[in-house]
């Protein structure tokens, strides 16, 4: 199932119950992303939405992505949409 939410865009695959990441905000990758994983992303986030100056996501352990305050909303409404798959 295609996701294409404010930020994240991937696909779903509910056979293997994981989550392919195919783009988060303009940038294009490919990460599986378990359940556990993902949950994991949520409750950090979730834990620090207030802080000034955002928070850094890592992609394939290379490309550092920046995420605002707005952007980590978004990307919190994206990753609940997706849990709602598992």
């Amino acid at each position: 199932m295609q996701v294409d939410g404010h930020i994240i865009s991937g696909e779903f695959y509910s056979s293997s119950q994981e989550f392919l990441l195919t783009g988060i905000k303009h940038l294009t990758t490919e990460s599986a992303i378990s359940e556990e994983d993902l949950s994991d992303l949520y409750d950090y986030l979730s834990a620090h939405i207030d802080e000034e100056g955002g928070q850094v996501v890592t992609l394939n352990d290379q490309i550092l992505v920046r995420l605002g305050q707005d952007e980590i909303k978004q990307v919190l409404q994206d990753l609940d949409d997706i849990r709602r798959l598992f």
